[in-house]
């Protein structure tokens, strides 16, 4: 089932980058992660009807700050190829530090504008920054052969689960609900962000061979490479730690070893699943329990 959010929200992004400098609108890609990006609309879409009040612009407005938060992640990401650095290369990737720089200010200061309260503003403006130190942590792990699923699962809660997690807090300031409810609300959105994130990972992999090779030349491990890894510990070890890049049939049979644990990411993708299943069903409206179950089962 394809779940659709609010045109007022999947429509109002562009019309914010627009009032943006040209340089830095020119820099800005909107097509990258739309499936996440609709994905936390849905989630701040269905928390807002804790309150049975129509959107309001702020609301609007608000359900878009976390996306550029999101864009400034993407342009300044805690990976690189190597073997493609040029002079040019590392001009553009300082360019997109520099945007990013930008957009993370203008999250802070949106925050500001949607009628947040000072303390609202500065829990949202610490989780954005735990999120830039949980880029520069993931940053550290490229090519660590100490990565572990452990670490994965952590990685991936620290940046797009936080990064859901503020849209749905932000969601729930709106419901004027307890600060109970606004703390589930933003674990509830964290759990969705950290699937999402997984589900998506796996999509990517199925079905782009040249995708997985692309991450694993710039020290990016998939969430299934990882549990290959620990069912063929000296094959794995033999591969990283050639001296040479392998050839590309090294890389296919990594490639059929990783895809035959896509079972073993599912158990973890269900388990979380099934603690959200049980978070959802605490809260206090039907119609929001509704709306996020049918997200859930359709991500």
């Amino acid at each position: 089932m394809q779940l659709t959010p609010d045109e007022r929200l999947t429509s109002a992004l562009p019309i914010l980058i627009k009032q943006f400098p040209p340089m830095i609108r020119s820099m800005i890609d909107l097509t990258p992660n739309n499936s996440e990006r609709k994905i936390r609309l849905l989630v701040f879409e269905a928390i807002s009807h804790l309150t049975p009040k129509e959107l309001t612009v702020d609301q609007i407005t608000a359900a878009q700050l976390p996306e550029l938060l999101a864009l400034a992640m993407g342009l300044n990401p805690p990976a690189f190829q190597p073997a493609s650095l040029t002079p040019n290369t590392l001009a553009e990737q300082k360019a997109f530090s520099y945007c990013a720089a930008y957009l993370m200010n203008r999250f802070v200061s949106g925050l500001n504008t949607v009628g947040n309260s000072p303390q609202i503003i500065e829990e949202l403006t610490t989780d954005a920054g735990d999120i830039m130190m949980a880029q520069i942590q993931r940053l550290r792990f490229n090519y660590n052969q100490h990565f572990r699923i452990t670490d994965y699962l952590a990685d991936v809660k620290a940046r797009q689960g936080i990064l859901a997690a503020i849209t749905a807090k932000q969601s729930a300031v709106f419901s004027s609900t307890s600060s109970e409810i606004m703390a589930l609300a933003s674990q509830i959105g964290q759990s969705i962000g950290t699937i999402s994130a997984i589900i998506h990972e796996c999509r990517q992999l199925k079905a782009d061979k040249t995708w997985f090779i692309s991450n694993i030349t710039a020290g990016q491990y998939p969430l299934a490479l990882l549990f290959a890894r620990e069912t063929s510990p000296d094959w794995f070890n033999n591969f990283f730690g050639h001296p040479h890049r392998p050839s590309l049939e090294r890389f296919d049979q990594a490639y059929r070893l990783t895809l035959a644990h896509f079972n073993d990411v599912n158990q973890i993708v269900d388990d979380i699943k099934a603690q959200l299943m049980l978070d959802v069903k605490i809260l206090p409206s039907n119609r929001v329990q509704k709306e996020l179950i049918s997200l859930i089962n359709s991500i």
